[in-house]
C-alpha cells in the first residue's frame, strides 16, 4: 500500500525531479545523448522512497514511466546548457558560474575544469535535499535562497572582478514577468559584463497555459500539483533588449536545431514558429 513519503518541496520545486530522472533514464540508453552517472546514483537512492509513495508522480518516476520524447528533449537541453558552460569556461577558465534554480543539477560534476568557482542557488528546502547527495568544497557552493531575494548577490561581491556566467534552466517560465524583469535588471546592474543563459517559454505556450484545459493537461500529464503552470514568456530572443540598454542578445538554441533522429515525428513541429519557440534557450550579455 502506498505510504505518505516525506517530501518537503513545493509544487514548482517538485518539477526539478523531472530533468533529474530524464538524465538518469537517458544515461542508461544504448547510445545516450548525455551520460550522467550522478543522476543514476541519486535516482537509485530516491527510488527506495518514491516507489512506496502515495504520490502518483513519485511512483511513476521510480518506475521509469516518463514519455520517451520528454527524456530525449531533456537530454538535448542538458547537452545544450553543458555546451554553453563549457564554451564560457574555454574563454574564462577561472570564471564564476551561478546556477539559478539549480534543483538537483549535476552540471558541475560533468564540466568542472578544476578552476571554476561554482554556485548553486535554490529554495532552502531544495538545498536541504541537495545536501543529501552533494558536498560543498572551496569551489562548489550552495546558496539556500529564493532567486528573488537579491541579498544572495551580496555574497558574490568579492568575485566581481572575474567573469560571470548565470544560467537558469527551466526556471523563468514559472515566474511572473515583473519578477523576471527585476531579476535580470538587477543582475545586469550588479554584474556588468556577465552572461546569462536561460530557457524561455514562447507567448503561444503561455496563452495555452492560461486556459483551463491547457493548464490541466500540463498538470495531469506529469501528475503535478495544482497551481504548477507557466506564467512568463516572450515572442523573440532579442525582446529583453527592450528592458534596458545593458542587455544584449547574443544567440539562441532550439530543440529543432538538433538533427536528433529519436525526436521522430516531433521534428515536424519545428517548421512552425509557435512550436519551434514553444520553449527554447537564449544567451545574453550584460554590456
Amino acid at each position: 500500500m502506498p505510504v505518505k513519503t516525506p517530501h518537503p518541496m513545493s509544487g514548482v520545486s517538485e518539477t526539478l525531479l523531472l530533468p533529474l530522472y530524464c538524465r538518469a533514464l537517458e544515461s542508461r540508453a544504448s547510445e545516450p545523448i548525455i551520460r550522467d552517472p550522478k543522476a543514476v546514483e541519486i535516482t537509485t537512492e530516491l527510488n527506495k522512497e518514491f516507489s512506496k509513495s502515495d504520490r502518483r508522480l513519485l511512483r511513476d518516476l521510480a518506475g521509469g514511466r516518463l514519455p520517451s520524447k520528454l527524456v530525449v528533449s531533456m537530454a538535448l537541453r542538458t547537452r545544450s546548457f553543458d555546451r554553453y558552460v563549457q564554451n564560457f569556461l574555454k574563454r574564462s577558465p577561472d570564471g564564476v558560474v551561478v546556477s539559478i534554480g539549480c534543483g538537483l543539477d549535476t552540471r558541475f560534476q560533468r564540466v568542472d575544469n578544476g578552476k571554476v568557482d561554482w554556485y548553486e542557488l535554490d529554495f532552502p528546502e531544495v538545498i536541504e535535499l541537495k545536501r543529501r547527495f552533494f558536498q560543498e568544497s572551496d569551489r562548489y557552493h550552495f546558496i539556500p535562497s529564493s532567486a528573488l531575494d537579491f541579498a544572495w548577490m551580496d555574497g558574490l561581491a568579492e568575485k566581481r572582478g572575474r567573469n560571470f556566467l548565470f544560467y537558469a534552466e527551466g526556471v523563468f517560465m514559472y515566474l511572473k514577468e515583473e519578477q523576471v524583469r527585476s531579476l535580470v535588471l538587477k543582475l545586469a546592474a550588479t554584474f556588468p559584463g556577465a552572461e546569462l543563459v536561460c530557457e524561455m517559454a514562447g507567448r503561444y505556450t503561455i496563452r495555452m497555459m492560461r486556459t483551463r484545459m491547457g493548464r490541466r493537461k500540463f498538470q495531469r500529464r506529469f501528475h503535478l500539483k495544482e497551481g504548477v503552470t507557466f506564467s512568463f514568456g516572450i515572442e523573440k530572443g532579442d525582446e529583453l533588449e527592450g528592458w534596458g540598454p545593458s542587455i544584449k542578445f547574443i544567440d539562441e538554441w532550439t530543440y529543432f536545431d538538433e538533427p536528433e533522429k529519436r525526436l521522430g515525428w516531433f521534428r515536424l513541429f519545428g517548421r512552425f514558429r509557435s512550436f519551434r519557440y514553444a520553449q527554447w534557450t537564449v544567451h545574453y550579455r550584460f554590456a
